[in-house]
Parts: C-alpha cells; sequence; structure tokens
C-alpha cells in the first residue's frame, strides 16, 4: 500500500465510526469482492490478494454490527418510489463468478442472512474459457516455478520476437501489460512453455458450473451481468461495449430468469460515456441497477452504485469503512461526490 493511502487511513481510524456515519452522508455502502479461500489459488495468486474465511467472517460480522443488509430488489424499489436509500445499510457483490462464491461464500451470507448480488461472466460458466487475467497469473507461476531462468526468457522471446526482454523481472512486467486486445499472446507464450489452460480449467474448476449458479439462486441471491468475457471496456468501441453488455444480461435472463436486470463494469466504468447508457436506451435494454467501481460516488441519473474493493487483507476491514466514510465526507465538502460523464 502507498505511504499516502496508509496515512489517510490511519487517519480515519482515528475518527469514532458513529461520527463518520453521521456526516458521511453514505446511506448505503456497496463493498465487493471477488473470491474467499483458505487455499491458494494459482489463477488469482499473482492478479490481487483475497481473504481467507476467517478475514471474511470477521468483515461481515462487523458489517452487521454496524449497517443492516439490503437487497438490491431494496434499493432498486427506494429509486423506483423517489425515496432516500436506506441509511446505514449495505449491498454485497461478488465479480467474475469463481467456484468460492457458490461453495463458501453463499453458505455463510445465506446462514447470516445476508443478501448478494453474484455478477459473472457467461464465457467462463462451466468452465469453457479461461480469463486472461487468470492465464496472465499462471504463466507467471509457471516461469517462477522454473529454476532455468535463462530457458525461460528464450522460449517467451520465441513470441515477443523483438522487443523480447532481457531479464526474468523486465519479462514478468511485459506479461503483467498484456491485455484483452492481445491476450491471444498469453496462449502462444503457454504454448512455448509447455503450459495447458484447458488441463488448468478441467482439474481446477476455478469457475462457477450452470448448476452451481442455479443453486445460488435458488437460495435467493441475485446474479447479474458482467460482460461476456471481461474486457477493459476502455480498450474498446461503443458497438463492443454495447455488445459485451447486452450479451451478458441477455445470458442472465434467459438462463436464470431473474426479476431484476444488473450489471457491473468490467475492471472499471470510470471512462464510460453518457452515450453508453442512452444507446443502451434507445435499444430497450433496461437496467435496474448498474454497478461501478468509484468508491462510493453518486451517479443518480443513470442508476450507478458506485463500490469500494473490499479484498484487501492488509487494510484492517475497520480501518477501511472508516477511510470510505471519511473520503465521502471530504469529497461533499470539495464539491466532487458526483460522478459526471461526457
Amino acid at each position: 500500500m502507498r505511504f499516502y493511502k496508509q496515512i489517510f487511513y490511519n487517519v480515519a481510524s482515528l475518527l469514532p465510526l458513529a461520527f463518520l456515519k453521521k456526516h458521511s452522508r453514505l446511506s448505503t455502502l456497496y463493498p465487493y469482492q471477488h473470491t474467499v479461500s483458505d487455499r491458494e489459488l494459482l489463477h488469482i495468486k499473482h492478479l490481487y490478494p483475497y481473504k481467507n474465511v476467517r478475514q471474511f467472517e470477521k468483515d461481515l460480522d462487523f458489517l452487521l454490527k454496524h449497517f443492516k443488509p439490503v437487497s438490491p430488489g431494496e434499493v432498486i424499489k427506494e429509486i423506483q418510489d423517489g425515496r432516500k436509500s436506506s441509511t446505514n445499510s449495505f449491498l454485497l457483490s461478488f465479480d467474475d463468478g469463481f467456484r468460492e462464491t457458490e461453495e463458501i461464500i453463499a453458505p455463510i451470507l445465506h446462514r447470516k442472512g445476508v443478501p448478494a448480488v453474484f455478477f459473472i461472466n457467461p464465457a467462463f460458466i462451466d468452465n469453457k474459457e479461461l480469463f486472461y487475467r487468470c492465464k496472465i497469473s499462471l504463466i507467471i507461476q509457471e516461469i517462477l516455478d522454473n529454476g532455468n531462468k535463462a530457458k525461460m526468457i528464450k522460449a517467451c522471446s520465441q513470441v515477443f520476437k523483438e522487443k523480447s526482454p532481457g531479464t526474468i523481472e523486465e519479462l514478468l512486467i511485459f506479461i503483467r501489460k498484456i491485455n484483452n486486445l492481445n491476450s491471444h499472446l498469453l496462449d502462444e507464450l503457454a504454448r512455448e512453455l509447455e503450459l495447458s489452460f484447458d488441463n488448468y480449467l478441467q482439474v481446477q474448476q476455478p469457475f462457477l458450473t450452470t448448476k452451481q449458479v442455479e443453486r445460488l439462486v435458488s437460495m435467493g441471491f441475485a446474479i447479474g451481468g458482467h460482460s461476456w468475457d471481461h474486457p477493459y471496456y476502455s480498450l474498446l468501441s461503443l458497438i463492443e461495449q454495447l455488445r459485451q453488455t447486452e450479451s451478458s444480461l441477455a445470458y442472465v435472463r434467459d438462463k436464470f430468469y431473474h426479476q431484476y436486470s444488473l450489471f457491473s463494469f468490467p475492471h472499471s466504468d470510470e471512462r464510460i460515456s453518457q452515450l453508453f447508457f442512452d444507446q443502451l436506451c434507445q435499444n430497450n435494454n433496461v437496467v435496474d441497477l448498474f454497478f461501478g467501481t468509484q468508491n462510493q460516488k453518486y451517479e443518480v441519473k443513470n442508476n450507478v452504485m458506485h463500490r469500494f474493493n473490499s479484498e484487501r487483507p492488509s487494510i484492517p476491514f475497520e480501518k477501511q469503512i472508516n477511510g470510505i466514510l471519511l473520503l465521502a465526507l471530504l469529497r461533499r465538502f470539495s464539491g466532487r461526490e458526483s460522478v459526471v460523464r461526457n
């Protein structure tokens, strides 16, 4: 964690939670995560940290002590009725559709009576395809596990050619920068390294199956779209942004007949134009709630609920909640609490 963020969270932790809840004027908190596990997940290991079961339950107990859980239906009803959102409430969501959401997270939430939204990418359901970012993590692990670094660099040079890095450190930087536009490089790297993504999918089954999603629905949880295969929207044309969005929403609607239309933006929503939302409406795609990633900012016009990443084991959850509330308070005083799209 960067030094200035550490200072900010330390300062926030000194303020009483009751004071921050009252003056930040945040009605509903929107924490989001990807997964929870006590195991080492190689397809995530080199992407971001995640919490174990004990940490997750502790965080959940803290939320339940100080805030009231609400369902997406309650949030939608309040918007439709023009009422202010429930005070001091929270709505959890989980992105990417990893198997732990059904095997670990959902049973804990169900036991404690906590609603949640699980956002899925249809391309990954039933482990038909591996998310390109997960491929990055597996390739990095393969390189680090191999004792012959010179061999690794030579093998990867066949893919990067004239841009081939000279050290392992440079190589890992190159690999981490691969995105959805050049993700084919990951398949080429895997061939050179004799790494089988198909085998990993079959053996590890990292994503939800259709039956598991159906079980989530039967338990009362909400399912939403998260794009078809999780690209950076900022790298896509408007037409492709719409296709990714509409196809994932249609998949959820047709496969699981969900009561609400819910969508969370993959990676980030910061460069999404107003034209995107206007075009969705013109295409008769009614989305009840969008979920963004701009740390609890307001965006009333487009029904976007801006979440914050609560998947940070390095920051005590109590301290992070204080930080989010303090950030909202500072934004309100500086007039920067709302999202404005071009």
